[in-house]
């Protein structure tokens, strides 16, 4: 586990990581009910839960701050199992 969490603080944090997400998918759902759209926290290093996740996915979005490439979406680049799209900031 690349984050020392301890057990207890786990489901506290998976709650409010997972009420942040929803919060944020929300406008998109209701701008395009169409589209399927599947929540998962995980508690991993960000590079390597899009690679797990990209693995059953059709297609991986991932945002883009700034102009240039960084670690994780590098590594998400080099080792996907889908599509991705790289939406900038």
């Amino acid at each position: 586990m690349p984050y020392a969490l301890p057990e207890e603080d786990r489901g506290a944090w998976e709650d409010q990581e997972v009420r942040l997400l929803s919060d944020a998918l929300r406008p998109w759902r209701e701008k395009y009910p169409r589209v399927d759209v599947y929540e998962d926290v995980r508690l991993q290093i960000p590079s390597a839960a899009l690679v797990r996740a990209s693995a059953s996915a059709e297609l991986l979005v991932v945002g883009r701050p700034g102009r240039t490439l960084g670690p994780t979406l590098r590594a998400v680049l080099e080792h996907t199992a889908c599509p991705v799209a790289v939406v900038p900031d």
